[in-house]
């Protein structure tokens, strides 16, 4: 953001480093693996050099040519084992960056994720691995390796001839400045494409999760328009990184033609005044043609890595995700006997711009407590805050006299319960979308809790019963169906306290009733919060709270503020 090119390939290189330091020693092998198969491509000209003189003068061949064999299978062998512990160190490189951003993603503020593209994270953690897995490694080591290989070329030069050698040294040079300039910019090119290949993907997938609600609104073209936006933005950022790349590469292997003429013509000139001998001529010949390889491969490998570090800038957003606080605060001091229950004491919260709650006080005994009022004030934020997926700005939430956040976060939730608005179904068949989270579950009661709530004979029609497949984000079944599984889900926790976000927004009116007779029966000794704009749970309440513009305006039973609030009155008659 705002930084120049230098800046951001700064940046990125402290990412890659990071990445990288848990394989220095593996990579340390493979460098010296690498460099060995190098090595005994260097040498080769040499042998070849006194191949050359041994003809000229009528000497014995078989050694050198037996050397040169030897030379080169053990440079073969070398670069087999080279080659294939590359490979093996890039799949434990991405393999391990891949677990480390599930578990951050995973172990994340909720607020963070949800406020993320879904379609962007998850190019992150494929399409962005994957070219990690591709660029990084390979990359790295060439670009160590190639200036070792081009450094010793340029010795052994100067060791035969130092004017030919010198020849060889400004073709570096120029290849060096023109490959600094394209690093630079195909870095900044490469991570533009891949932002828009990240939205790209958040439209896929967007559309994806709503493809009913498209289809019915008949936004197929808006959205393939949409779509086909973000692409041409990354095909337009792919051409300008690619261009570049094919002005680096032809000037860079350019030079190298320029300078293999040159030699030859200067070297010819050397040779037949007998400043240089025929084999060495050869030998330099050779490495200038070796040499070609390294630079072609310095270019291109340079032009792989601004890939990977453009992917390993937008792993890392990931991977520096703040973590949910876990580990529980300092205890404060309990005011008098703790009193059972769930209390809200004096609660505020909001966003940067928008207050959400404003010193909310609610008492929620053993039993149900309904939360209602209008859309966005803040019920569902109530839920939230108990299950700490936000953190109050002010206040406490206390749960039977203890400040949540004096609780370990893992206890905490396996103390409560939630059923989400949404109602989302995780695993694949019934019986891990109902016992999702739930170890040892117990086969009976898990039936039995089916049946509560009226769904045990909609199981014993399916074709194979508790193991038949829900189908992704369980599409293959109801609404109602699929809420009433969430119900049984958070029943099997048997946890303290069951939050139920709109858990009845889909049922019809004998399936409600009859959840809400599981709930009476479940509530005599849970604490059971439920937001609701649904009003046949509040005559099952032990108390209605109504809100208002981010507080409480009238708690009481369903009865006494049908009597005493106005507002009560005319939301029942609502929703009837």
């Amino acid at each position: 953001m705002g930084r120049s090119a230098e800046d951001r390939s700064r940046s990125s290189l402290r990412v890659l480093v990071s990445l990288l330091r848990p394989f220095r020693w593996v990579l340390v092998g493979v460098f010296l693996l690498q460099l060995a198969a190098h090595g005994t491509a260097l040498i080769q000209p040499l042998v070849a050099s006194s191949v050359v003189e041994g003809v000229r003068e009528n000497g014995g061949l078989w050694g050198p040519v037996t050397a040169l064999a030897v030379i080169a299978v053990v440079g073969m062998a070398l670069n087999y084992v080279g080659v294939y512990v590359h490979g093996r160190v890039g799949q434990r490189f991405v393999l391990r960056v891949r677990n480390d951003l599930a578990r951050r993603i995973f172990g994340a503020r909720v607020p963070e994720v949800e406020g993320a593209s879904t379609g962007d994270v998850l190019s992150r953690v494929g399409a962005d691995t994957t070219l990690l897995q591709q660029t990084i490694i390979r990359s790295t080591i060439e670009l160590l390796i190639v200036p070792f290989t081009i450094v010793i070329t340029v010795v052994l030069m100067l060791l035969i001839d130092p004017l030919l050698a010198v020849l060889v040294i400004v073709m570096l040079t120029v290849a060096t400045v023109v490959e600094s300039w394209a690093f630079q910019r195909v870095t900044v090119q490469s991570e533009h494409a891949q932002n828009y290949l990240g939205a790209m993907t958040g439209v896929l997938q967007r559309v994806l999760l709503a493809f009913r609600t498209v289809k019915a609104s008949r936004t197929e073209k808006a959205e393939a328009a949409a779509f086909g936006k973000e692409a041409e933005g990354s095909y337009r950022a792919g051409v300008k990184a690619a261009r570049t790349e094919a002005v680096a590469e032809t000037a860079a292997l350019g030079s190298v033609e320029v300078t293999f003429l040159l030699v030859l013509g200067i070297g010819a000139i050397r040779v037949s005044s007998g400043a240089l001998s025929m084999g060495d001529l050869v030998a330099i010949l050779l490495y200038v043609v070796y040499i070609q390889e390294p630079i072609g491969s310095l270019v291109a490998s340079a032009g792989r890595l601004s890939e990977g570090l453009a992917a390993a800038r937008r792993v890392d957003e990931l991977l520096q995700l703040p973590p949910e606080a876990t580990a529980p605060h300092a205890a404060t001091p309990a005011d008098g006997r703790p009193a059972p229950g769930l209390r809200l004491d004096g609660v505020t919260f909001g966003y940067p711009n928008r207050e959400v709650l404003r010193g909310v006080t609610i008492d929620a005994p053993v039993g149900i407590t309904v939360l209602v009022g209008p859309s966005g004030t803040g019920k569902t934020t109530v839920l939230s805050l108990i299950e700490r997926f936000v953190e109050p700005s002010g206040g406490r939430v206390l749960l039977n006299g203890t400040d949540i956040r004096e609780l370990d976060l893992a206890e905490l939730r396996g103390r409560v319960s939630y059923v989400q608005q949404e109602a989302p179904l995780l695993g694949a068949t019934v019986r891990d979308a109902a016992s999702y989270g739930v170890d040892d579950v117990d086969p009976v009661r898990l039936e039995k809790i089916l049946d509560s709530v009226g769904l045990m004979e909609w199981v014993r029609s399916l074709p194979d019963g508790l193991d038949t497949e829900v189908g992704e984000r369980g599409v293959h079944i109801s609404g109602g169906q699929r809420q009433r599984l969430a119900v049984v889900r958070a029943l099997l926790r048997d946890s303290e306290v069951l939050l139920l976000d709109e858990a009845t927004s889909q049922l019809d009116p004998h399936n409600e009733r009859t959840l809400l007779d599981s709930l009476a029966v479940h509530a005599k000794d849970k604490i059971v919060i439920a937001v609701t704009h649904r009003m046949p749970i509040a005559l099952q309440a032990t108390q209605v709270i109504m809100m208002e513009d981010g507080r409480v305006h009238a708690a009481g039973h369903h009865t006494a503020l049908l009597e005493t609030e106005d507002k009560y009155r005319a939301l029942i008659a609502a929703s009837t």
